[in-house]
């Protein structure tokens, strides 16, 4: 905690399109309490940006941000049981920057599948999935995207009600899941003050059409944040500080002796605050920082062997100036600063696949945006030094980035859109320097310290039609990496305490991802009061090594997903069918994964007494009980996906 006390600065990222749109994506908004479900996840029209909430969100909260996120199209997950990491397009670990209301925020997932994203999924108002000139705001580790999760204990809008509060408690049947939370906000004058507090608790997860149950899969989590902001309106100024805390296993083999439990806990410290300027060139000036500390302590079987403390210390300051126009009133733009320090290591006898490393950076960005009579154009760039330095070695990369959408209007409700993206990627530390054993994975690591920056010219296309209750989008884009790292298996094994291990080397080579995303959904047909809609989405992605045309290892499956939805002003059912493909094609010494199904059912009730609103929500997953694994999941031979699975909760608003 006495880091957690230092005070450190970091800017609040605005604007790319026009102020209003730029606001919407790049400040979090004041969505505190949210008291009535939307109809369906929400689609943005450019460049595979996602907005995540409402009732999709409800209905698929669960104790790691990658498997909440996996069904969404361009979104998969990897990990190890209870672990698990959004994935992009097919990109992992470095590539996706994970962001906690803007701004960074530290844990040691993109170094072990095994690793928890230190998040909170009961205090999640909402999730952004940000790509294109976006992701400049916040480092080259944005290469793939950036999945921005906001539960803003900050009140950067002036709230609308003085006083408001939100309580939830549900209970699943697998594993006996026990959940609940409460969040409250307070103003007096111009001052807010927000509390939050959850705990989640589970035993071992049903296995489909089985009475077995997952081995070592509990878990317990337990959070919690206070915030106070002063905002009159026009300028903001907002601390807040929360803490995570929990316990959790890695599934495994059978027998104690290959059970991994772990201890994570992570403190963070945000500062936010934000200037309304009245001058000839510049009209706000926004700052932001954080300090968070991680760590966690591992023990496989008794705790007497391959006991590993992971340790994970950060202090970010983001700094930006949106300018006026300087186009005729026609565009809009930022400058900004940006500085990270990241302090990560493992500390144990044998663990030595993340040694101590420091990792600093500093970037300067800009972004703008420009409306034309016949299209609209967003650019972004960023220039950034990043060393990194461990007790003998250091590095220094300079990588870059440029970033451009163009839309065009097409029709009354349609937009087309392409963009271009140059973007460099830093190795990391594990990337750099592992040279040991990672036990909870079965594999040694081991890095190449002479690698050089991986390179992405990444081309997308795509059309967006939105007529209320009516939408559909479709994109697909061609993904070009110079220098691709990547950690693959060279068919052999090292003894460690007489374990064998998978060899996994970090080596670079070219590669090629292209992929085709189809979203959208259709009212077609009005019944009583009831909106009966449809909706359906497809997710293609191949990756391959471009000497050889060999697959890349790890690359998600295609994906497919149906469903029927009726909803009125009280009432909300959905009944949704989704179905993974066979993976063939496949990295070196992978084995195939068979496809599987899921059929899941939510049904919500709204309510309203005196001051008292909120809404009663019944949920089944995989209805049919079918057996399923994951072709990302690390330990997939040990590990399947739950079975049936029976979820009621009441949220209430006052």
């Amino acid at each position: 905690m006495k880091k957690i006390l230092t005070l450190s600065l970091a800017s609040l990222l605005i604007t790319n399109a026009n102020a209003n749109k730029l606001e919407s994506i790049f400040i979090v908004p004041d969505v505190f309490v949210t008291s009535k479900l939307k109809p369906t996840t929400e689609y943005e029209g450019e460049r595979g940006n996602i907005l995540f909430e409402g009732h999709d969100l409800e209905t698929k909260r669960k104790y790691s941000i990658g498997e909440m996120l996996k069904d969404l199209p361009g979104v998969s997950t990897n990990g190890l049981g209870n672990a698990s990491r959004p994935v992009i397009r097919g990109m992992k670990n470095s590539r996706v920057k994970i962001l906690q209301n803007g701004g960074s925020t530290t844990d040691v997932s993109e170094f072990g599948e095994d690793h928890i994203v230190g998040f909170d999924p009961m205090l999640i108002d909402k999730i952004e999935i940000i790509k294109g000139p976006g992701t400049l705001l916040y480092g080259n580790n944005g290469f793939a995207g950036v999945v921005n999760i906001i539960n803003p204990l900050i009140a950067v809008d002036k709230p609308i009600t003085d006083q408001n509060m939100e309580a939830n408690f549900g209970y699943r049947t697998s594993g006996g899941e026990l959940k609940g939370s409460l969040k409250a906000s307070q103003s007096v004058g111009n001052f807010t003050a927000r509390l939050t507090g959850s705990l989640l608790s589970s035993g071992p997860y049903d296995l489909a059409n089985t009475s077995d149950k997952q081995p070592n899969s509990s878990k317990f989590m337990g959070s919690g944040g206070v915030g106070l902001t002063y905002n009159d309106g026009k300028n903001y100024f907002g601390f807040s500080l929360d803490k995570l805390e929990a316990v959790y296993g890695n599934p495994g083999p059978e027998g104690e002796e290959n059970m991994t439990s772990l201890n994570p806990t992570k403190n963070t410290f945000n500062f936010q605050s934000s200037l309304s300027l009245n001058n000839k060139y510049f009209n706000k000036f926004n700052l932001q920082g954080t300090v968070s500390e991680y760590n966690h302590s591992e023990r496989t079987g008794d705790g007497n062997n391959h006991n590993i403390n992971f340790f994970s210390d950060l202090y970010e300051i983001k700094t930006s100036l949106n300018h006026n126009s300087i186009i005729d009133g026609n565009s809009d733009g930022l400058i900004g600063f940006h500085f990270q320090n990241y302090d990560q290591g493992a500390l144990g006898q044998e663990e030595s696949h993340l040694v101590h490393t420091r990792t600093s950076s500093f970037a300067l960005f800009a972004l703008e945006s420009f409306n034309f009579d016949l299209f609209d154009l967003d650019v972004g760039g960023r220039l950034e030094s990043v060393n990194l330095k461990n007790t003998s070695l250091e590095k220094g990369f300079f990588p870059s980035a440029f970033s451009s959408t163009i839309k065009r209007k097409i029709f009354n409700n349609s937009n087309a859109f392409a963009g271009f993206d140059f973007t460099e990627r830093a190795p990391n530390a594990v990337e750099l320097f592992a040279n040991g054993p990672h036990h909870a994975q079965e594999q040694f690591e081991v890095g190449q310290s002479t690698m050089s920056v991986e390179t992405s010219y990444n081309f997308s296309l795509g059309y967006s039609y939105t007529d209320g209750l009516d939408i559909l989008k479709v994109e697909t884009y061609y993904n070009y990496i110079d220098d691709f790292i990547a950690a693959d298996r060279d068919g052999t094994t090292t003894v460690v305490e007489g374990e064998d291990m998978n060899n996994v080397n970090f080596t670079q080579y070219n590669a090629l991802f292209t992929g085709l995303e189809v979203s959208g959904q259709y009212a077609f047909a009005k019944i009583n009061d009831f909106d009966i809609i449809s909706s359906f989405m497809m997710d293609f992605l191949k990756g391959y090594r471009t000497s050889n045309d060999k697959a890349l290892s790890r690359i998600p499956q295609t994906k497919i997903n149906f469903g029927i939805q009726a909803i009125n002003e009280d009432w909300d059912a959905n009944l949704g069918y989704y179905h993974y493909f066979d993976k063939d094609f496949i990295g070196p010494f992978q084995t195939r994964t068979g496809g599987h199904s899921r059929l899941d059912f939510d049904l919500t009730r709204d309510f309203n007494f005196s001051d008292l609103s909120g809404h009663l929500m019944f949920t089944a997953s995989n209805l049919l009980d079918t057996v399923g694994r994951s072709h990302l999941e690390a330990k997939k031979a040990n590990v399947q996906l739950p079975g049936r699975s029976f979820m009621f909760m009441l949220k209430m608003f006052y």
